[in-house]
């Protein structure tokens, strides 16, 4: 199987790692972009998505030497490079074409020009990111983009095989970024439906029996979550029992939390994040440890499923990078 990538953004960047490590031979006709932030972050960001990928120049190619083609330059830039749907579908009529963008190929915002940032405002995340009465927040690097980079891969590698099953003959999927972050709202479709709710951002909050709360471990922070648990039983799981009279234990009692503010957070330290979660876990809580990308990178859980690579720089350094996101039975 072969799929032939057109353009550099992380939309077709990742969808060609994805299919890479799928098994298919991946072409790459790099498209100059914009140089964006720390020129060390373009390199490692290069080195991350570059992953099994052969760079190749548009001329000379011939398209019936691949399955599947996957692109995020947009209709113009495809005209560019002498590339069209209706003459690829009369010359290929096995050959599937995935276009990624912002807003897809249709409607009102179809010509607009996009950042990660951009789909993630009009895909509803940044709506509900932050606390309420502050400034929204991005979530980091291009989660948007990824995300209809992962579609992408799915449409190229579905296809492709439709059309070997003889099920199906070439076609164009047109894959918006917005269209794909609002999949990520269905859970929230019932409260509007019923109870005319929308989601909101909250405000700062304190207290064990609120969503969340994160507090220092002995080495680290966590994540204190306890999800519809009364305030007792958690206040007990941490060892707070000296705030536990009679009184406090009736049903509806209201935790005083400026009072046990400081023990809790004595609790937490006392104890190292994993112990915490270890222990939480048992009881079906959802504590986590807070962990930075390199922390994520050398920590227990990926370094047990070995869902790490390591690659060299141009300067001779090895270092790690996140593998594909999935294991097969073999590798377990």
């Amino acid at each position: 199987m072969r799929l032939l990538q057109i353009g550099s953004g992380s939309a077709a960047e990742y969808a060609g790692l994805l299919a890479s490590e799928l098994g298919f031979s991946v072409d790459r006709v790099p498209v100059a972009t914009e140089p964006d932030g720390d020129p060390a972050d373009t390199r490692a960001r290069e080195l991350f998505l570059s992953r099994g990928k052969r760079d190749v120049n548009r001329e000379g190619l011939s398209f019936a030497d691949y399955d599947a083609i996957v692109e995020d330059v947009g209709p113009a830039a495809l005209r560019g490079l002498g590339i069209t749907w209706t003459h690829l579908h009369a010359q290929h009529p096995g050959l599937a074409l995935v276009s990624v963008s912002p807003f897809g190929a249709s409607g009102p915002y179809a010509n607009w020009h996009a950042t990660d940032l951009t789909a993630q405002a009009a895909g509803g995340v940044v709506h509900v990111s932050g606390r309420d009465g502050e400034p929204p927040r991005a979530l980091p690097q291009d989660v948007a983009l990824m995300i209809a980079g992962l579609h992408a891969a799915t449409a190229a590698l579905s296809t492709t095989y439709a059309v070997a099953a003889g099920t199906e003959t070439g076609v164009h999927v047109d894959i918006s970024a917005q269209d794909t972050l609002m999949h990520h709202w269905t859970r929230h479709v019932a409260d509007y439906a019923y109870c005319g709710m929308t989601t909101r951002r909250h405000g700062e909050q304190t207290g064990i029996e609120v969503t969340g709360h994160v507090a220092p471990a002995a080495d680290g922070l966590v994540f204190v979550h306890a999800l519809r648990q009364p305030w007792q039983d958690v206040a007990a799981f941490l060892g707070l029992g000296e705030f536990l009279t009679e009184s406090l234990m009736q049903p509806g009692a209201e935790q005083p939390w400026d009072a046990m503010a400081g023990a809790f957070e004595d609790a937490v330290a006392a104890r190292s994040r994993y112990d915490w979660c270890h222990d939480a876990a048992d009881l079906g809580w959802t504590f986590a440890p807070v962990e930075d990308p390199w922390a994520v990178l050398s920590g227990p859980q990926n370094g047990a499923r070995g869902s790490t690579d390591e690659a060299s720089t141009d300067e001779g350094l090895r270092t790690r990078l996140p593998g594909v996101p999935w294991r097969f039975e073999d590798q377990l």
